[in-house]
Parts: structure tokens; sequence; C-alpha cells
């Protein structure tokens, strides 16, 4: 029996919008004129194109559909001003509140469209959202060290990015600073937020500046305490200090730190070989997290375990592959029993990979 598929919530509340317009219309059907049926494929038709307009919003943005909605208001409020206006010979003729409603209304919502980019909504966003959950600040050093481009686009970073105007105001300085190293990194962080916009169209310039504050570091640590943001920096001494301020801080060099690899190229490690690899000649273990590590000219040496040196580390988005060569000079390891006893009870199961150590 296959699963049912859930339906989305909205969804349902389309239907049931649909189905209660659809019922509407043959209740208000007037008693006696037998027209039940057209009232209701009336309003049915009438409910299913309000339902694909609202649907049609979702290729508008949220601040587009705002500012439209406060243009129409300012319209309508201007036309009620200006229709009492019109003389009475006049308003005989034509509806002089209908024609300012349609003529003003519309050029309200034309107009706010137009000039939207003059428009921020910044403020009113963090207070009707929750920063704290969803936002990071970022600072000067983090914007030129470049590898926040990788970790949104890698989707380990999620949520709102804030760059303040004072951080902005700060690489424009570095970037026309008369020192040929202090202007490069400069332009390299300006060109860093660019490719960041591109990747995050929601990034977002916040404006407030603290003008008692003169360092900018204090400046940063009192915006993410009037957000309740995080702030997501590679600065040390920033990030020390921010600490003691009880702010959450994202430290790429932490991150860095963190997942850099137990072993690097050069290291000598024991690890038992199972099966044959892609090309004949080699040998292939496994570590215990289930990296792979395929042994070169090792073809001789199945279901033994041998020394060998690291040559490369290949890290994909689909895992990581250690390549290694013998140890010329190591013949192949005879485990005692002793020896072999410990390695089954590393590896779980007799004759399987175990954990190699790093010498």
């Amino acid at each position: 029996m296959k699963h049912l598929i859930p339906m989305h919530p909205i969804m349902l509340a389309r239907i049931f919008f649909v189905l209660i317009c659809a019922l509407s219309g043959y209740l208000l059907t007037p008693p006696g004129t037998g027209l039940s049926l057209h009232y209701t494929i009336g309003a049915f038709l009438l409910s299913l194109i309000l339902v694909t307009f609202e649907y049609s919003t979702r290729a508008i943005s949220s601040k587009q559909i705002l500012l439209a909605a406060l243009g129409l208001f300012f319209g309508l409020v201007f036309a009620s001003l200006i229709a009492p206006m019109f003389p009475e010979k006049m308003s005989a003729k034509i509806h002089p509140r209908l024609v300012c409603n349609l003529i003003l209304g519309y050029f309200g919502i034309i107009l706010a469209l137009k000039h939207e980019n003059r428009f921020t909504l910044s403020r009113l966003k963090f207070i009707i959202s929750n920063p704290k959950e969803n936002t990071c600040i970022l600072d000067t050093n983090v914007i030129i060290d470049g590898r926040i481009h990788d970790l949104y686009t890698t989707h380990f970073l999620r949520g709102e990015i804030i760059v303040p105007e004072f951080v902005l105001n700060e690489l424009q300085t570095i970037a026309d600073s008369t020192d040929a190293q202090k202007r490069s990194r400069g332009r390299r962080g300006l060109e860093n937020l660019e490719h960041l916009r591109e990747v995050n169209p929601n990034l977002q310039i916040w404006e407030k500046d603290y003008e008692d504050l003169k360092d900018v570091d204090h400046k940063l640590i009192q915006l993410a305490k009037d957000l309740g943001a995080d702030l997501l920096t590679n600065d040390y001494n920033l990030n020390k200090i921010a600490t003691l301020h009880q702010i959450t801080v994202l430290n790429l060099n932490d991150l860095a730190q963190a997942l850099k690899p137990s072993f690097f190229v050069g290291d000598e490690i024991i690890i038992r070989l199972i099966r044959l690899g892609k090309e004949s000649h080699q040998g292939v273990g496994y570590l215990e997290d289930g990296t792979m590590v395929v042994v070169d000219e090792a073809k001789r040496l199945i279901g033994q375990d041998v020394a060998i040196a690291i040559t490369s580390i290949l890290q994909t988005s689909a895992g990581r592959m250690v390549f290694g060569r013998l140890i010329d000079e190591h013949p192949p390891v005879k485990t005692d029993s002793i020896t072999r006893a410990y390695l089954e009870q590393k590896s779980g199961l007799p004759n399987q990979s175990h954990q190699p150590y790093v010498k």
C-alpha cells in the first residue's frame, strides 16, 4: 500500500477557501430566482481568480508587496482629500471619488515600485522577526578573508547576513590607502561583498552608527547586543572581547581547525589491506570512519597489515580518499597473536580494517 503524501497547509487553505466561496454563492442566491447554479459557478470562478492572483505573488518580493500596499494607501488618502474639491456640476456627471481612487491609487502603487531602491526595510524586518536565531554580523577581516562566500554557498551558513555601514566605511578607507598591500586587501574585501550579494540578494546593509564609539570592534559588539545577532569573524582579539560580552561568536579559524584532518601528507600509518583496488596493482583498506585508503603496488599484500606513507589526500563532496605507498625499508607487518587480538577488538570483527596509528 502506497504511503499517502501529506498536503501542504497552504494548499489546504486554498481548497477550503474555494469551497467556502462556492457554498457562499449558493447560499446568497435570491430565493425564487432559480439562479443558484449560476451564483455557485460565479462564486467558484471568482475564488479561482483570487487564488491564482495570490499564487502569482510568489514571483514578487515581500518588500515590493509592502511598498505597493503603502503606495495604494497614500494614493487613496490623497484621493479622499482631492475628491471633495470637484465642483457640484462636474460631480453630477462623473463620480470624483471613484476617478480619484483609480488614478491616485494606481500612481501610488507605480511610484512606490519604481523607487523601491530608495526604501530600506531592514529595521522593520528585524522588529517583526527574531534575529537572534538567524542573523549574523560580518566584520572587516572576515569579509577580506573571502571564505564566507564558500561557507554560504555550501548552505552551512543560513539566515540573514548584516554588513554594518561603519564596516563598509572601514573597507573603503583601507581600499583608498596609500599602502599598496592595504589597498589590495580593501579592494579584495569589496569584491568579496559583491560576490556574496550575488548568492545572497538579501544581504543587509545596516545604516545605524554609534558616534560615541570610535573603535569598529566595539561598534560591532554593541550592534550584536542591540540585535541579539551572532558575530562572524576570524579576528582573535575581537573573538575574545565579544565572548566576554556574552555574544555568540562564529570564528572561521576555529571552524577550519575543527575540520582539519587528523593526518597529513608524509605521515606513516599502518593499515590492513582487504581487497584489490580499481587498478590491478592497487590494494585498498579502510579507516575506522570509512575513509578509503588506496595503496600502490600492494596487490600481493591483500589481507596483511602494511606500513605506508601518505602521498596525497583527496577531499571531495562525496567524502575523503587517502592515497599512499609502501614504505620500502619496512617489510609487511606480521601481526603477532597479542596485537591481532587488539586489532580485532578495535575493529569489532576479525580480518577487517582497523584504525591506523600515526607515527
